[in-house]
């Protein structure tokens, strides 16, 4: 059997652990919607006067998807994506319009489309939710302290972020 490619690992525990139910959560929902609010709430600083809600939660979805790649890889952060937006599309069906698309500018598409059809407010809850899934996937990937490490080192930036001795990170 041929060893497994880091996103292909990622895919297959990411499945095999969303597939036990949401009975045991590792990190409460909570706790997941804070740090997702403190992610979106760190792009509302810049020219916050020129975006809407919508557009700033889409923004702090790009930024972390740029930063996690990173760590994880950009197969592994895009397939972490995806199944958050999967989850998150049967509670917001406003996400339906939403798409991704790795190793791309933008990576998060269809941002001006969700909110002329379902309105900015719902828009940017619809985005939240999937940062929130986002958030606790990671953590039930690799662990909820380090998923809050890492994702406190995409809110630094590149020059702040750098990987702690003996974590090798992939560049995207």
């Amino acid at each position: 059997m041929a060893p497994l490619t880091s996103a292909q690992f990622t895919v297959r525990v990411l499945v095999n652990s969303t597939d036990r139910g949401n009975d045991t959560p590792t990190r409460n929902e909570q706790s997941a919607r804070k740090i997702a609010r403190r992610l979106i709430n760190s792009r509302q600083s810049e020219r916050a006067e020129e975006r809407s809600p919508a557009r700033v939660a889409a923004a702090a979805s790009e930024q972390l998807y740029r930063e996690l790649a990173r760590w994880v890889g950009a197969d592994g952060c895009h397939a972490l994506f995806t199944r958050a937006l999967a989850q998150a599309r049967l509670d917001y069906p406003a996400l339906a319009q939403i798409q991704l698309h790795a190793r791309s500018e933008p990576y998060v598409d269809g941002v001006a489309e969700t909110i002329m059809a379902h309105g900015d407010p719902a828009t940017a809850e619809a985005l939240e939710s999937m940062l929130v899934r986002l958030v606790e996937l990671l953590g039930r990937l690799i662990g909820d302290d380090m998923a809050s490490k890492l994702i406190e080192r995409s809110q630094a930036g590149p020059e702040r972020g750098d990987a702690p001795s003996g974590i090798k990170r992939e560049e995207a």
